[in-house]
């Protein structure tokens, strides 16, 4: 067993191993930098001191066993940018441990659960249905625009209490403030235009609270006012941050679930034939759309106290980075991992974290992805499918933001 210092792996430097997720070109195709990162250095001490964890059963044994917080012992985030303030995620319930994050989660969870999934999916099947629609009279579609994003900002604006004429509103705001999770890593014109989408979207989000209170509505905005007057004792500044962290959180990663799950059957037609063949497959599909291409390549963790993983034990306060795009393709628990497969036994992926803060939309994402594949599968049996140019978002997630295709 290795043991570590408060520098790093004996007082040595790190290194990015060839992977270095604020590269720009990274996101183009992470995976070989990732499976080289995982067979060379699993543990990995990276130049800015945080510890990267590539191996699935590493990070299944991080997410399990691991006593962590989201935070370091003096309350402060390894990762956020000390001058954001406005909309900061200090207060949100991603940020928080114990009785704090429960109790927000809990109040999230009126509105995100398998219930509220069950309720809104003839609203999905519908919306996907007109995407579908307007594609196939106009020859094709912008599969991110037209569908991954048109989908669940339909959904997640409905479940919060947005009216449909502000929903374009959030397009930038949400891809722009993905980047507050790791803002302190990166470019001062990106911590600058993310400062910007957190004071845009508290100012909305300001306005309407005060609107709820005068007059609630079935949201969850309105779900999560009523808690405070039973006793939850949630202010304006935390409702508001909240609503700022599920909104992205509803918006980005599932535009990342649909768009690069559709892209994952456009690269390989023989598996979107298979779907076609036999539709039961869709919800084996979905899962190994997550495990192939997930939308979040990494989270974090920061350690309570001392914990072995890997044969290194690593101290109190070290930040953790579980890798869950390696985890995912590791060739350990996954044969042929980087091959797509809607057939895969035992799609056990790690794309939806794990632990306490196990994504909580985990249930309504699977079912708009669910809806939009499998309608996409069926309504374009038989035509030739050809790919345009695909271009990212601002997200700092793996999220697309055009990806146009045409129809012959």
């Amino acid at each position: 067993m290795t043991t570590t210092g408060d520098a790093g792996l004996s007082g040595t430097t790190g290194d990015w191993c060839g992977a270095d997720p604020f590269e720009p070109s990274f996101r183009d195709n992470p995976y070989p930098a990732l499976q080289g990162l995982r067979a060379r250095e699993p543990v990995n001490l990276t130049p800015v001191n945080t510890w990267r964890i590539s191996r699935y059963d590493d990070v299944s044994a991080v997410f399990k066993g691991a006593k962590t917080s989201m935070t370091l012992a003096d309350g402060s985030s390894p990762n956020f940018d000390p001058l954001d303030i406005r909309g900061s995620f200090l207060e949100f319930m991603l940020n928080k441990d114990g009785p704090a994050h429960m109790r927000l989660r809990r109040l999230a969870t009126l509105s995100l659960n398998a219930k509220t999934a069950r309720l809104m999916e003839n609203e999905v099947q519908l919306s996907v249905a007109a995407a579908m629609d307007t594609a196939l009279a106009q020859g094709g579609m912008d599969v991110v625009r037209d569908m991954a994003h048109f989908v669940p900002s339909r959904m997640i604006c409905q479940i919060m209490g947005i009216p449909a004429e502000d929903r374009a509103l959030f397009d930038e705001w949400t891809a722009a403030r993905t980047n507050a999770f790791f803002a302190k890593f990166l470019p001062p014109e990106v911590q600058q235009r993310t400062r910007d989408a957190g004071s845009a979207m508290a100012d909305y989000f300001e306005a309407l609270v005060a609107m709820r209170r005068k007059s609630p509505g079935n949201d969850l905005v309105s779900s999560m006012i009523s808690a405070e007057a039973d006793g939850e004792k949630l202010g304006d500044d935390e409702l508001v941050v909240q609503a700022i962290g599920i909104i992205i959180a509803g918006y980005e990663t599932t535009i990342g679930l649909i768009g690069n799950g559709l892209r994952a059957f456009l690269d390989h037609p023989e598996q979107l034939d298979k779907l076609r063949a036999n539709p039961a497959l869709i919800n084996n599909a979905i899962e190994e759309c997550l495990r192939f291409d997930t939308p979040i390549l990494f989270n974090w963790r920061v350690l309570a106290e001392p914990f072995e993983v890997g044969g290194t034990l690593l101290p109190t306060d070290a930040v953790l980075w579980p890798m869950l795009g390696a985890a995912n393709r590791d060739p350990a628990r996954f044969p042929e991992p980087d091959r797509f497969d809607i057939e895969r036994k035992d799609v056990a992926h790690q794309a939806f974290g794990g632990g306490s803060h196990f994504c909580i939309g985990s249930q309504l994402a699977r079912m708009e992805a669910r809806h939009a594949i499998g309608q996409f599968a069926e309504r374009t049996r038989g035509i030739a499918i050809r790919q345009g140019k695909l271009e990212w978002s601002h997200s700092f997630f793996r999220v697309m933001a055009h990806l146009p295709i045409t129809f012959a």
